[in-house]
């Protein structure tokens, strides 16, 4: 619980209102009543705000006269994130380490963990002060484990993976898994290459539910700093990805991707392997990125869904193309040709 003049500093606005009332809860504007502070996200919400019996209301500037209290601040939503954040945010108490942990020779544990049951880790590896690990983590031998990290059931880190500080990684994702890296030999079979590299996450990422993230073929797979990758997402071998950047479900990152600082990769993305995507470019939904893309361009090629008919005529349409263009070059040729006689 806080009241509303420690909260406007915590969330960095200006209040408007009464310093001493007290707020414990974040909740959505619909639902939120006395005790409880949320955000006019939109202009339909903003003009409910002196309806509303919240204790206090996040807005945008300007402010007009009410009857609620109000915070100010350029960006509500982040705002509203920051007071989720103070109002229900538990600190850290450790749990100790479970009784059945398998732990490898070498490997070194930091303080004030919390390990759940049924957690195995390899040889040589080291763990980070209060780094949680629940049911079912395999960490492999000679991995690194940042202090403050969350690593939540049923997670699998190969050999040599590095994860960083803060990092959370939500269940079933496998880090370190073989990049696809076969070469056909003279009979046509596929030969492994053996994948030499690793994975890198750097500090402050999370990692969503069923991720896959490919060891290097020769260097690293990098995941770098602050960047946010939501659930069932692939990324390939040798794939960076740079700070802060975002992505989407359902995305796949072809081998050696390049993916820049601050960018926006939409839902159901795929590249081809060894394409660039520059600093602070967004890719749209669907998407096939199949060349370089300049930073701060914003790309797309998505195919939304239609009505069925109309999508079933198109498609007649879309294979008659061919036919079509060698039909209009023929009567361009004709119209060229009547043109001349008559001159």
């Amino acid at each position: 619980m806080h009241n509303l003049g420690q909260l406007a500093q915590i969330i960095k606005a200006e209040l408007i209102g009464d310093p001493q009332a007290l707020v414990q809860r974040a909740r959505p504007f619909d639902l939120a009543g006395e005790g409880d502070i949320t955000f006019a996200v939109n202009a339909a919400y903003r003009s409910r705000i002196t309806q509303s019996p919240a204790t206090a209301i996040i807005i945008a500037p300007p402010a007009e006269a009410s009857n609620v209290n109000l915070l100010i601040a350029a960006n509500p939503k982040l705002a509203y994130a920051r007071a989720i954040q103070a109002l229900h945010g538990k600190p850290y108490q450790p749990t100790g380490v479970s009784s059945d942990l398998i732990a490898g020779r070498g490997t070194a544990m930091g303080r004030d963990l919390s390990i759940h049951p049924r957690v195995t880790i390899g040889q040589d590896s080291v763990i980070g002060d209060r780094v949680t690990l629940h049911a079912g983590v395999v960490i492999c031998d000679r991995c690194r484990i940042g202090d403050d990290t969350i690593i939540f059931p049923n997670v699998t880190v190969y050999d040599d993976s590095e994860i960083g500080s803060r990092v959370i990684i939500h269940a079933g994702t496998v880090i370190g898994a073989d990049g696809f890296g076969f070469v056909p030999d003279e009979e046509g079979r596929k030969v492994k290459m053996l994948q030499m590299g690793r994975v890198r996450i750097e500090d402050d990422c999370e990692i969503g539910a069923n991720c896959a993230i490919d060891r290097g073929g020769f260097g690293d797979t990098v995941i770098e700093r602050g960047a946010k990758l939501d659930n069932l997402i692939q990324v390939g071998h040798n794939t960076e990805i740079g700070e802060d950047t975002v992505v989407v479900a359902l995305t796949g990152f072809s081998g050696g991707t390049r993916v820049g600082r601050r960018c926006v990769i939409a839902g159901q993305v795929g590249t081809v392997h060894h394409i660039s995507i520059g600093d602070g470019a967004t890719v749209t939904a669907k998407a096939v990125v199949t060349k370089n893309v300049r930073a701060g361009a914003r790309v797309g090629g998505m195919m939304p869904a239609r009505d069925y008919k109309d999508w079933k005529r198109s498609q007649v349409l879309y294979f008659k193309l061919p036919e079509i263009v060698e039909r209009l070059k023929r009567l361009e040729k004709a119209v060229r040709k009547m043109e001349a006689d008559d001159n």
